[in-house]
């Protein structure tokens, strides 16, 4: 019960904003310290094409009931068409996700999964960032975007 709560949470935080942003305007980082939006990323097919890469470089079920970190940045991205995946942790189809990333050395980045079919899978994940961060302007150097072991 705990967890669904936190991740109603996490949803409600990143859906509490002025401007609602749609898949079409793009996808909302943000910082987790502050409670606010601070940037807006704009929907593409190259955002859409990253995303596609996270699903497939996810590494099985996040081990912990707490996946949202203290610090850090939460990336949401409702997905314009969605993206239908299957993979041995996965099968649906894909309509938005959020990627958590610490500044915690011991944190490793996360991806809180909602399908069409209604579930909600919170994944690790095993892939590179800095080049995503750097490319939206993110990348900070307290953030940990290592790659789990």
């Amino acid at each position: 019960m705990k967890i669904l709560m936190c991740i109603w949470m996490v949803v409600l935080l990143l859906s509490a904003s002025y401007n609602p942003v749609s898949a079409a305007d793009g996808a909302e980082a943000f910082d987790i310290q502050k409670g606010e939006v601070v940037k807006i990323i704009p929907h593409s097919a190259k955002l859409q094409s990253e995303v596609e890469k996270w699903l497939a470089a996810i590494e099985g079920p996040v081990g912990s009931m707490n996946i949202e970190p203290d610090s850090g940045i939460a990336i949401k991205i409702e997905l314009a068409p969605p993206l239908k995946i299957n993979n041995p942790w996965l099968k649906g189809t894909v309509t938005q996700v959020v990627l958590f990333v610490s500044q915690s050395d011991t944190y490793t980045p996360k991806l809180l999964i909602f399908t069409q079919e209604n579930n909600t899978l919170a994944m690790t994940l095993k892939y590179d960032l800095h080049t995503f961060f750097i490319r939206n302007n993110l990348y900070h150097p307290q953030l940990n975007l290592s790659m789990p072991n």
